[in-house]
C-alpha cells in the first residue's frame, strides 16, 4: 500500500515538473498573445455580465498554441479563406456570422474575404474580439459551458475538444499563479 502511495507521489511530482517546463518554454510572443486575448475578453461580457478570459485563453492555447500556429485546416488546392486563421483560428464564415450579430463588428462585411483573412492573420485584437463575441453568442444561446465550448470548434457536443480546452485551462491557471499573465 505504501509503495502505491510513493509511486503516486512520484508521478504527481513528475507531472508538476513537466507542467512547470511548459510554462517556462512559453515565448514572450505567446505570452503577449494570451495577454491580449485576456484583455479583450475582459471587456466583452455575456448577457449576465460574465466574462470568459480564462476560457478564451485556454481556447487560444488549444487552437494555435497561443499564436504559434496561425493557419489551420489548410490543405493544397483549398483557398486560404476556407482555413482557420489567426491565434483564435477563426474561419471567414464564422467572422461574417459574428459581424451580422454584433453591431460593432458590422464593418467586417465591407471587407473582401482576402482582406478579412489578412486581418485575422495579422490582428491579434481583432481575432480576440471576434472569438470573444462568438463564445458569448454561443454561451447566451446554449447556456451550458460545455456546449458553448464544443460549439467554438464546430459542433454541438465535442468531448475531446472540450477536454483539450480544460487541460489548457490548467495551464492558464498556472500561468496566472506564476504572474506570467494577468
Amino acid at each position: 500500500m505504501q509503495i502505491l502511495r510513493f509511486l503516486a507521489l512520484i508521478a504527481l511530482l513528475a507531472v508538476s515538473l513537466l507542467s512547470d517546463d511548459v510554462i517556462n518554454k512559453m515565448t514572450p510572443k505567446q505570452l503577449y498573445v494570451l495577454q491580449t486575448v485576456r484583455d479583450v475578453a475582459k471587456s466583452i461580457p455575456d448577457k449576465n455580465g460574465r466574462t470568459y478570459e480564462n476560457t478564451l485563453s485556454a481556447i487560444c492555447l488549444t487552437e494555435s498554441s497561443a499564436g504559434k500556429n496561425i493557419i489551420g485546416d489548410f490543405r493544397k488546392k483549398k483557398s486560404i479563406t476556407k482555413a482557420s486563421l489567426g491565434p483564435m483560428q477563426i474561419r471567414i464564415a464564422t467572422a461574417r456570422h459574428v459581424s451580422q450579430n454584433v453591431k460593432k463588428l458590422r464593418w467586417l462585411n465591407d471587407l473582401s474575404d482576402a482582406q478579412l483573412a489578412g486581418r485575422l492573420l495579422g490582428d491579434i485584437k481583432l481575432s480576440a474580439k471576434i472569438a470573444t463575441h462568438y463564445l458569448v453568442l454561443l454561451q447566451n444561446n446554449r447556456k451550458d459551458h460545455f456546449y458553448a465550448i464544443s460549439g467554438y470548434n464546430g459542433g454541438l457536443s465535442n468531448r475531446p475538444y472540450y477536454n483539450r480546452v480544460m487541460k489548457n485551462m490548467d495551464l492558464v491557471n498556472r500561468l496566472l499563479s506564476s504572474g506570467k499573465i494577468s
